[in-house]
Formats: C-alpha cells, sequence, structure tokens
C-alpha cells in the first residue's frame, strides 16, 4: 500500500509542477525593453490566420479579446487551449479569444489545430513580431483587453486558479 501511495504522490506532484509552469522562449534583445502593461493601449497588430486571411485586434474594438500566446510544443499551452476555448464558449456575446501561435509553421500549427480540435481563431506569428510586442517570451500567457483596447489583465504561466482568475475578470469587463 505505502508503494502506491508513493507512486500516486509523484504523479500528482509532477502533475502540479506542470500545472504551475510555463514554457520560455529566448528572448530578443527588443524583447527586454517591450511588453504590454496593465491600463495602457493594446498594441495593435495584423496576423495571417490558417486560411491566409489577414485579422488585426481592430477588428474586434466593442468586444472583450483575450490574446492567448502559445506555442505547439508548450506542455502548459497545451493544457490551457481548451479550459481558454471553454471560457469564449461562456461568454460568446462579450468575448473573443484570439490562439496566436509564436514561430511554429503553418503546417505544424494546421496539423495540431486538426489533430487536437482546436476550434479558436489561430493566428500565425511565424516571426514572433507579435509575441516581441507583447512581450511573450513565457508561455503560454493570456493579455485581456476591455471593449476599448485597454489591456486590463496578464497572465503568464499556467496554475490552478489561471482560469478562474480570467473568468473573473472578464464578468468585471461584460
Amino acid at each position: 500500500m505505502t508503494k502506491v501511495k508513493k507512486l500516486l504522490f509523484c504523479v500528482l506532484a509532477g502533475f502540479s509542477v506542470l500545472m504551475l509552469s510555463s514554457c520560455t522562449r529566448p528572448p530578443s534583445e527588443s524583447e527586454s525593453e517591450t511588453g504590454v502593461r496593465p491600463n495602457l493601449p493594446a498594441p495593435q497588430f495584423k496576423l495571417p490566420d490558417l486560411g491566409g486571411q489577414l485579422v488585426s485586434l481592430d477588428q474586434f474594438k466593442g468586444k472583450i479579446v483575450m490574446l492567448d500566446f502559445w506555442a505547439t510544443w508548450c506542455g502548459p499551452c497545451r493544457m490551457t487551449m481548451p479550459l481558454l476555448e471553454s471560457l469564449e464558449r461562456e461568454f460568446p456575446n462579450d468575448m473573443t479569444l484570439l490562439a496566436i501561435n509564436l514561430e511554429d509553421t503553418r503546417d505544424v500549427v494546421r496539423d495540431y489545430v486538426r489533430t487536437q480540435s482546436v476550434r479558436s481563431r489561430v493566428l500565425l506569428d511565424e516571426e514572433g513580431t507579435v509575441g516581441i510586442k507583447y512581450g511573450a517570451a513565457e508561455i503560454p500567457m493570456q493579455v485581456l483587453i476591455d471593449r476599448h483596447g485597454v489591456v486590463r489583465l496578464i497572465q503568464r504561466g499556467f496554475g490552478v486558479n489561471t482560469i478562474s482568475q480570467l473568468r473573473e475578470q472578464i464578468k468585471k469587463l461584460r
């Protein structure tokens, strides 16, 4: 019985570490000087979606926008995405989720989206320029933007309270 308890403890401890973790990308020199800050306007951008259509942040003025910076190789990103999609379904008239993939190729992202049944609007930041602009050296990273284009919350990494904190902030912004 003690071996089973030890094994269970190790599995739970490992899962907890993963839940509280994030993935890091090597920051560029310019990334240390950039990044978003709460209560300031969100930097504008245009990125292609998987279909090649250009999407701009400005298109979503009047809605709450959640940007999710992620990569296919990031374990915490993989865990966060379905939960963020459930938030988007919970607030369909108020919030739009834009899943911004950082530096994976279109084919890699397309395969990942297909095999994982991702339903969010996925944008491709193949050069990482928007990620640099937003300071997304640690992913997953969510940026919650209000209806007026102002950053209200920046969430880095993934922890046990991530989704509940985002939910509460969305409710406040409605």
